[in-house]
Parts: C-alpha cells; sequence; structure tokens
C-alpha cells in the first residue's frame, strides 16, 4: 500500500510539474504575472492577520502570519519567517531581521515574543518565546530559547546559545554554548549597535526602489506584447 501511495504521488507531482512548464510556455511572456502570487509576504493564520506599519518593508520572500505586530521603519529581509500562529509576535520600531531570520514558536508550551526597538538581528539567527529590548544587536545563527530576556544595549554574539530563562543584562557581549557574560562591550561597539538600524532602514529603501522599477520595467515589457 505504501509503494502504491509513494508512486502516484510521485506520478502526480511530476504531472503538477509538467502542467506548470506548459503553461508557462502558453503564457509565454506573460507568464511571470501572477494574479494571485505565490509569495505572499503577509498572510493569515488562525484568523489572526499581521498588523505592519506602512512604513516598514517586507522582502517578497519573506512570510510574516498571524498574530504579528511590525512597528515603524522596520525591515524584514529575504526569507525570514516571522510567525504569530500560536503566540504573539511584536516588533517595535527601525528594527532590522536579516536574511532568514526565524521569530517566533509553535510550540503550544512557549510564550509570546517582543522585540524592541532599534534591534538589529542577524542572519540566521532564532528567536522564540523571548524578550530583546531596545538597540540590542543579536549576531548571526545565535538561539535565543523560552524565556531570555536581553537588556537594553547588550550584544549577542554570532552562534550563541542562550538557555530558557537566561537574563543578558545591558551593556554586556555574551557568547558560546551555552551563552554566558564573556565581557563588557567597548565603546566602538555600542556605536555600531546603536549606527546599524539606520544604514540597514537606508539599504531597504534601496532594495524597495530597487524591486519597483524591475516591476514597472516588466509591466512596460508586457504592454507591448499585449498590443
Amino acid at each position: 500500500m505504501n509503494v502504491l501511495r509513494n508512486r502516484l504521488g510521485f506520478a502526480l507531482r511530476e504531472s503538477g510539474q509538467a502542467l506548470e512548464r506548459l503553461g508557462c510556455l502558453w503564457q509565454g511572456i506573460n507568464s511571470h504575472a501572477e494574479e494571485i502570487t505565490r509569495l505572499q509576504p503577509v498572510v493569515n493564520a488562525g484568523y489572526k492577520l499581521p498588523k505592519v506599519a506602512s512604513t516598514s518593508w517586507i522582502a517578497p520572500s519573506a512570510q510574516v502570519s498571524g498574530d504579528v505586530k511590525v512597528g515603524n521603519n522596520c525591515s524584514i529581509w529575504y526569507n525570514c519567517a516571522v510567525r504569530g500562529d500560536n503566540h504573539h509576535v511584536e516588533i517595535g520600531h527601525n528594527t532590522n531581521l536579516q536574511d532568514g531570520v526565524s521569530v517566533g514558536s509553535l510550540s503550544p508550551s512557549s510564550s509570546s515574543t517582543k522585540v524592541g526597538s532599534g534591534v538589529s538581528v542577524g542572519h540566521g539567527a532564532v528567536l522564540q518565546g523571548c524578550t530583546v529590548e531596545d538597540n540590542v544587536l543579536i549576531g548571526m545563527n545565535a538561539v535565543l530559547q523560552d524565556g531570555v530576556k536581553v537588556a537594553s544595549g547588550a550584544m549577542i554574539a554570532a552562534g550563541a546559545v542562550l538557555e530558557p530563562g537566561a537574563a543578558v543584562p545591558s551593556g554586556e557581549l555574551w557568547a558560546g554554548n551555552p551563552a554566558r557574560k564573556l565581557r563588557e562591550l567597548k565603546q566602538e561597539e555600542q556605536d555600531y549597535l546603536q549606527s546599524l538600524p539606520g544604514r540597514y532602514q537606508e539599504l531597504a529603501g534601496q532594495h524597495k526602489k530597487m524591486l519597483q522599477h524591475l516591476n514597472h520595467r516588466i509591466e512596460k515589457i508586457t504592454g507591448v506584447f499585449d498590443h
């Protein structure tokens, strides 16, 4: 029975790919135009629709779903997932979630996730059921587990794993697995984490403009063939 289901499933998937190729061939240059986009950055989950400020930018391949609130001038970059399916997620103002970041938890035993303002979350980091206060830098691929609290002005090193319930005081650098205090932040590091959100806000504006320009060019090309 399992062998039959496997073969049938494979045949259906192959048929779907074949139909996709045939459809693109028939549509020609219009094949890029989807009436219902396959990439929907903001989606419902459990009858809850995210609330995203109009001044914030969400990359086309990112996804924000469920009970999520995003403040002003934030940027949620490519392949991010912000999941408010089971628990509330709140993101402050001027915060950037860099490529591949995951925020929120699907575990019933977890809790809400709160990320403050002026926070930079590095590529591939995971935040679930934790609280990150304002002006914090979370390094690439860091993991913040349930109940973690990072105070304002702290820095988490790349690859650090904060165990459930860990508390990071203001002005400290934590690193390692499990993460522990490494030292106090230097002045240049404090200046860096303060400046980073503004740099990402500017970069998000450039990407938004670039994508709008690209879409406009595609529409012009499509218009020529429509006539």
